[in-house]
């Protein structure tokens, strides 16, 4: 561990609900990878864990295991892309920009997550849930850091990175990745 580890470990840690923050090793990237790619077919609609794909390729990684006591996150998590690139659907987080027209209309799907049924008429066929990269301010404020993104994992890198932390698998606590390249 060098100044630059403490120093985002130090941060991770001061923010309000990470429960526990440490640095991802190589081994433990290739099982997040192996678990994404196993994640990405297990049901119905395809999941492509964008998000952990940019994580890993970064200079430097890390894990933090958040309670409900941490923010939110300041843009959508979880997309309904088709095959065209076109947003169907988004998870929506109170006080964050929408990717959709706040006029448009939607389905609502549970209380957090949005259609745009105008738009998915018709060209919802071949479509698949996106987890993209989320920016992560505290990180991208250090004067280090560039390219800085986080990713939620599947719930099967989830468990991975609580172990790997020492967290029980509680569905109290969430994992997130955060990573970024040495400016």
């Amino acid at each position: 561990m060098d100044e630059i580890d403490e120093k985002v470990l130090s941060v991770l840690r001061s923010m309000s609900g990470v429960v526990q923050a440490g640095i991802v090793d190589y081994d433990l990237r290739e099982k997040l990878l192996h678990e994404e790619e196993r994640y990405a077919s297990l049901g119905p609609i395809a999941i492509d864990n964008v998000g952990v794909r940019e994580a890993v390729q970064r200079e430097r990684l890390y894990a933090i295991i958040k309670d409900m006591r941490f923010r939110p996150p300041p843009t959508p998590t979880v997309i309904l892309r088709n095959k065209e690139g076109e947003i169907l659907g988004e998870e929506i987080i109170p006080g964050a920009d929408r990717l959709g027209h706040p006029d448009e209309r939607t389905i609502n799907l549970g209380k957090d997550f949005v259609i745009y049924s105008e738009r998915a008429k018709g060209r919802g066929r071949y479509s698949s849930f996106v987890l993209p990269e989320v920016p992560f301010p505290e990180i991208e404020r250090l004067e280090f850091s560039k390219n800085v993104v986080s990713a939620s994992p599947s719930t099967l890198g989830d468990i991975e990175l609580k172990k790997s932390l020492g967290v029980a698998d509680d569905p109290k606590f969430a994992s997130i990745l955060v990573a970024f390249d040495l400016a």
